[in-house]
């Protein structure tokens, strides 16, 4: 198995796959739908900085009607879905393309096709949780979509108190979305149960998980929550700059 990170201008993107040849695809595909993004953003420059939904034209790139699409359905800008989705078309590529096993992690966000059971580890910045607990993902439920949102740690904007909010979905956009507009609804552990139950009434929602100091929250369809034991969680994740703990 392969494992390798991909940079280009701000994107930091680890790829696990069975085929380490597939690694410059998913390169060109992460260069070809930025590019998509960017240069729909030079014409519409609301696009980029939007926090509510938006209406697209219907000329506009797929990625970006995507995106769009999935801030409808969470109630947040497009620019939520970003990362959610970039994911999974890089993941469906190199499966195009061959691949056997294929996990994308863009920012914390995860798309994964794969034919070998894997198990994803929770990174909850400081709090205690973090990497004493993962994810066991069965092979019989991909493709999936597992994105995460915090209001303690990465780059994207939260106005929530929320260590984390992970979505499960068939789609990356909608996963990413929603894991936004999840975080954005925690302040307080009280209101875990309210947002979780939000959330999973929204198209496309499996299921979904809330951390918020040491409680636990799930609704839905999610994989078993196993113990881990990963003190190198840390180093796993991918960071950039604005990254904070």
């Amino acid at each position: 198995m392969h494992i390798e990170e991909i940079l280009y201008k701000d994107s930091r993107i680890k790829i696990l796959t069975d085929k380490e040849r597939l690694v410059r695809a998913a390169y060109d595909e992460l260069v070809k739908q930025r590019t998509l993004i960017e240069e729909f953003i030079e014409k519409n420059k609301i696009f980029e900085s939007s926090l509510k939904p938006l209406t697209v034209p219907e000329d506009a790139p797929e990625i970006v009607k995507r995106m769009a699409d999935a801030g409808k359905i969470a109630d947040v800008g497009p620019m939520a879905a970003v990362a959610g989705t970039i994911a999974e078309y890089i993941c469906k590529k190199i499966v195009e393309q061959g691949a056997k096993v294929a996990v994308v992690e863009n920012g914390g966000d995860i798309f994964a096709i794969t034919d070998l059971d894997i198990r994803v580890g929770l990174f909850v910045g400081r709090n205690n949780l973090s990497g004493k607990i993962a994810f066991k993902l069965d092979k019989n439920v991909t493709p999936i979509a597992i994105c995460s949102s915090s209001s303690s740690m990465g780059h994207s904007i939260s106005f929530g108190k929320c260590d984390l909010a992970t979505v499960f979905s068939r789609k990356g956009n909608i996963a990413d979305a929603a894991a936004t507009a999840l975080a954005n609804r925690v302040k307080e552990e009280g209101d875990i149960n309210p947002a979780l139950k939000w959330v999973s009434g929204l198209n496309g929602i499996e299921g979904a998980l809330v951390i918020k100091n040491d409680k636990i929250g799930v609704i839905g369809r999610i994989p078993p929550l196993v113990k881990s034991d990963d003190d190198k969680i840390k180093e796993k994740v991918t960071k950039d700059k604005m990254y904070r703990l």
